[in-house]
């Protein structure tokens, strides 16, 4: 993914406790240097201090950006165990932690969910909004939600100008002028048939997205160089020469796939070959582009169709076979690549929250994504799912969801509160208040008293609801139903 580079530089500036020398080697480009400094910094005795932490939380950060998944998702719990006396801390990182790994494996209803919670928390800093923002901008914009990326960018920009870390406005102008580049590569007139994002981006304005000020441009310029960033956005003019046919273009290109490769970052390495693919396409260079699919690996990874990567690597094996005139193969593997697309077009609809475009409200009646089920052991899970199928009824309660599962109430409180940073009761009330507001801010819904929506989640009582629904949303329920 091209958000790795993103990820990796809003995971250090989130963390202002880390220790300096990973900081340095991450920002300036040197990621398998950081892995190892990080891992050392990792194994050393801990005496839970907030550096043991940040040391702990950037090696998963790191492990998750190199691909390493299993061993991002032990240093996280490592993390997390430091941090269990603080239950806002807990709920904050858990709930981060899961949205990042669940957009590095695709599971992006799950990430979009988590980054919503995170970014609408009460306890959160400003820096881990940032980071959620960063998150949230990602997803839509891998969705081929330009719009909505765009939105969700020009919230990063207000926030981070209003900080004071300078960095951040670097990496929000970086990300900003990246989606900018991606989406006049994927819209550019030679890929006119390229159908997936044709059907996703629709009355997109990105050229629209809140500029920085120029305040706040001239304090990135006088920044030192984020190399991380930088090499980046070199890296994206040269992408952009290459399609307007210049060959000087490809030595750096290939010196950028070179960095990535020896830094092991196998995902970004792979969405730089299939971008050079692209650009060669639009350059009428299939040649080029086929060097560049078969230098990506595409073909062989197992389970790569249901990525969203993999319709660029369809589309782009279509395009260099109708350039080199193979008209029959064009057809064949351009229908492959259309049934494909329709297919990820249609999962998106069912699956992913709709996104108005200036809220990060999710639309009441689609599918909710459960990311608090991603954050439990496996075992917990059946009582997390027990609650919710019997959210509705007034005397659920939390003997009962362990005597489902077989086990004390002791020890179900113990894992709701380390992995969630709540408790049962708590997630009880906060999942009956979540769905009362749904119903609530469902146009469609035939219209009845406060009080018999909650009665139907299971609230008998008006202070119960009132009480319960401002501690959530900071407002009155009646102040909801009035929008």
């Amino acid at each position: 993914m091209f958000s790795t580079v993103y990820f990796a530089a809003s995971s250090v500036l989130a963390s202002p406790s880390i220790p300096d020398a990973i900081a340095s080697k991450v920002l300036g480009g040197h990621l398998q240097d950081a892995a190892k400094l990080a891992a050392n910094y990792a194994d050393k005795d801990h005496d839970k201090d907030a550096a043991d932490y940040a040391s702990l939380q950037i090696h998963g950060d790191i492990e998750l950006a190199l691909g390493r998944y299993e061993e991002a998702e032990e240093a996280y719990r490592r993390a997390q165990k430091l941090i269990r006396n603080s239950r806002d801390a807990m709920r904050l990182v858990s709930c981060r932690n899961t949205g990042w790994q669940a957009f590095f494996r695709n599971q992006f209803n799950v990430a979009l969910t988590c980054f919503k919670r995170v970014a609408e928390d009460k306890a959160v800093s400003p820096e881990h909004r940032m980071d959620s923002l960063v998150g949230a901008t990602l997803v839509l914009f891998h969705l081929g939600c330009t719009q909505a990326a765009c939105d969700r960018l020009a919230e990063l920009v207000t926030l981070a100008e209003a900080g004071a870390d300078r960095r951040w406005v670097a990496l929000v102008d970086a990300l900003r002028r990246d989606l900018l580049a991606q989406h006049d590569l994927h819209c550019s007139d030679k890929l006119a048939d390229h159908i997936y994002w044709r059907s996703v981006v629709v009355d997109v304005q990105p050229h629209g997205i809140t500029a920085l000020s120029a305040a706040a441009a001239r304090s990135v310029a006088a920044l030192p160089s984020l190399t991380l960033l930088t090499q980046r956005l070199d890296y994206l003019g040269h992408v952009k020469a290459l399609a307007e046919g210049r060959a000087d273009a490809l030595s750096p290109l290939k010196s950028h796939l070179q960095w990535s490769q020896k830094n092991g970052i196998a995902d970004y390495h792979r969405s730089l070959c299939l971008e050079v693919a692209l650009a060669a396409v639009v350059a009428a260079n299939p040649s080029l582009a086929e060097t560049m699919l078969d230098e990506s690996g595409a073909a062989a990874i197992r389970g790569n169709q249901h990525a969203r990567w993999y319709l660029d690597y369809l589309y782009c094996r279509a395009k260099i076979m109708q350039q080199h005139m193979r008209t029959q193969e064009f057809a064949q593997m351009y229908g492959r690549y259309a049934l494909a697309s329709i297919q990820h077009v249609r999962s998106d609809n069912v699956s992913m929250p709709m996104m108005k475009t200036d809220t990060m409200q999710t639309a009441q009646h689609t599918q909710r994504s459960d990311d608090i089920s991603a954050r439990l052991p496996a075992k917990y899970r059946r009582a997390y799912r027990y609650m919710m199928d019997n959210l509705d009824q007034s005397d659920l309660s939390v003997r009962e969801m362990a005597a489902h599962i077989g086990v004390t109430e002791r020890a179900i409180q113990a894992a709701f509160k380390n992995h969630l940073g709540l408790s049962p009761s708590e997630l009880i009330r906060r999942q009956r208040m979540e769905r009362i507001r749904d119903d609530l801010l469902d146009g469609d819904a035939p219209a009845s008293r406060v009080l018999d929506v909650a009665k139907k989640w299971g609230v008998q009582h008006r202070s119960t609801l009132i009480n319960g629904y401002r501690r959530v949303f900071q407002e009155a329920p009646s102040e909801t139903m009035g929008r």
